[in-house]
């Protein structure tokens, strides 16, 4: 039967890495009936590797537009997608977003995509990887302040964040009861565990698939955070509205991520504590439990490993403030000088070009005398 898998994250769990392998080596899916396509006419606003029109709603409200707007593009998506199972037996799609969505913007998503199953004669096969909760969740933050969606601390973000999406039995639970149990593949994103040895391997034994040498790795990390007094420093340029702006964030997130490369070094931290982590998984504890019997045949083993580093909680008056805040300027102003070289470069060769227009005949003197070898 023709099979419809959607990734839906979660976030953190390398989605970003997945969705590039998946383009890169799309050819070569295609080779084995699996296609992974490209939205770029839908969502300019996010990576047209992700299938995000799957997230657009509608409502039945005449007056509010944008809804109707969202429902062509998810009509559009969807036709897409099912005029592609005339040419293959598996379409890849992938959006993270759908992890929250299910529960806030799209509330009826897998009611509607059951129905577009059965219209379309496809089966849906749902792959998510999970992470241990407390990771996530700091991980999350870190994204949301390095992204500038976030100005608080991870205390008040935690307190004010509806933790729901970490209790990952009652979400899947959710999923199971519209699509089945059986159409669920569930995976623990633990790097070093997974299976094949890579995230890749993993992803595609989860299609039914394996790794081979015909498939090609781009070699990178995305999507990495930052570190103890770089984020602090990130979280309160945050409250500057100007630098909200993409010219800002490739100015200053580059060099945090630098100068955190240092500070992990300087000054071993973590967001909590030892015993707040430890109360922190305790909320999680019986539903992680039933994850792993339930879906991954785990009887008697537990969905994450307890191992928790014991290294002390940030403080912002530690010793190591003053020297990432000088280090970060520092950054900041060698790459705008680098800029700024390249520009006077950049400017060297307009005015040449410009004289060269205004004086076309000393232009073709110079041309003469490169090509006879007089100076």
């Amino acid at each position: 039967m023709k099979t419809l898998h959607i990734h839906i994250g979660t976030a953190k769990t390398g989605t970003t890495s997945i969705q590039k392998f998946c383009a890169d080596n799309a050819k070569i899916l295609e080779k084995k009936g699996y296609c992974y396509p490209l939205f770029p006419q839908f969502c300019s606003e996010v990576s047209s590797l992700r299938a995000h029109f799957l997230m657009e709603s509608a409502t039945e409200d005449p007056k509010d537009e944008c809804p109707e707007k969202e429902k062509n593009i998810f009509r559009k998506g969807m036709d897409k997608v099912c005029g592609l199972f005339h040419s293959y037996d598996n379409v890849i799609l992938s959006d993270e977003s759908i992890w929250r969505g299910m529960d806030c913007e799209r509330k009826d998503f897998w009611e509607v995509m059951k129905r577009e199953a059965e219209a379309g004669q496809f089966r849906i096969h749902v792959i998510v990887y999970l992470r241990r909760q407390d990771s996530y969740f700091t991980s999350l933050w870190n994204q949301k302040v390095k992204s500038h969606k976030c100005k608080e601390s991870f205390e008040d973000f935690a307190a004010n964040t509806d933790v729901l999406r970490l209790d990952y039995f009652y979400k899947l639970e959710k999923i199971a009861s519209i699509i089945g149990k059986e159409n669920i593949t569930v995976r623990r994103f633990v790097p070093g565990e997974f299976e094949g040895g890579s995230i890749y391997s993993d992803f595609l034994l989860a299609i039914g698939l394996s790794l081979t040498d015909e498939y090609s790795i781009e070699k990178g990390v995305y999507n990495t955070g930052l570190y103890g007094n770089n984020i602090e420093i990130k979280r309160v340029l945050n409250a500057i509205p100007q630098m909200d702006s993409e010219a800002m964030r490739e100015l200053i997130v580059p060099a945090l991520r630098e100068c955190s490369k240092i500070s992990k070094r300087q000054y071993s931290c973590a967001v909590c504590s030892q015993g707040e982590i430890k109360e922190f998984l305790s909320r999680y504890e019986e539903g992680n439990r039933k994850v792993a019997k339930e879906y991954l045949n785990l009887a008697d083993e537990a969905l994450f490993d307890d191992d928790i580093s014991d290294v002390p909680k940030w403080q912002k008056d530690n010793p190591y403030m003053l020297d990432d805040i000088v280090r970060f300027l520092g950054m900041t102003i060698l790459s705008l000088h680098q800029d700024n070289m390249e520009i006077k470069k950049d400017v060297v060769k307009i005015r040449k070009i410009l004289y060269y227009m205004k004086h076309p005949f000393e232009a073709v003197r110079k041309a003469g005398r490169k090509i006879s070898g007089k100076k």
